[in-house]
């Protein structure tokens, strides 16, 4: 099994990216392969000074095909119930942040390789910091909304202090002349 992960990892090293005919001339032709289908295309004829064609001697060993680079065939788990006698996996991408964490838990205690995880103990530690502090901030936020919501209750109170009839004459008469003034 190693020779052949070896011999793929030669046979790899050696192909060429295979380009659609064209593909660097016209920008408005994509990069993907396309079987060239023209009656003078050189492309197809395959002659020496063209690019090259896929063909069956660039492919992996059927044994090996589809494995990853140390050997494993990739299980995409989706929750931390499907962790039964795995080698390797691959973590979803669809999987929320809580339940990423359960699943790593899960595989570090069953001695599970995490293949899209380079260090699963750094990122447990990263993502559970992160949390906490996000917790800390929701509550500063509720706590000044509180403090703020107290403030404006506070300043649309109605003053007890009710005005005499002198007292509001006086204060019209006050009101007048400032108008009176700015004419």
């Amino acid at each position: 099994m190693k020779n052949l992960l070896e011999l793929r990892k030669n046979i790899k090293k050696k192909k060429p990216h295979f380009l659609r005919q064209n593909a660097g001339k016209l920008s408005k032709l994509k990069l993907a392969w396309r079987q060239p289908k023209g009656m003078h295309s050189k492309m197809r004829k395959k002659l020496r000074s063209y690019k090259k064609h896929p063909s069956p001697s660039y492919s992996s060993p059927r044994k090996v095909r589809g494995l990853t680079p140390e050997g494993f065939i990739p299980i995409i788990i989706n929750n931390s119930s499907e962790l039964k006698d795995q080698k390797a996996i691959i973590i979803s991408g669809k999987v929320g942040l809580r339940k990423k964490i359960d699943i790593t838990k899960k595989a570090l205690q069953l001695k599970i390789k995490i293949l899209n995880l380079k260090n699963p103990e750094d990122f447990i530690k990263e993502i559970e910091s992160k949390l906490k502090s996000k917790k800390e901030e929701e509550k500063k936020k509720i706590e000044k909304r509180k403090k703020s919501k107290e403030e404006a209750a506070k300043k649309t109170e109605p003053k007890t202090k009710e005005e005499t009839p002198e007292e509001k004459e006086k204060r019209e008469k006050e009101e007048k002349r400032k108008i009176l003034e700015q004419k």
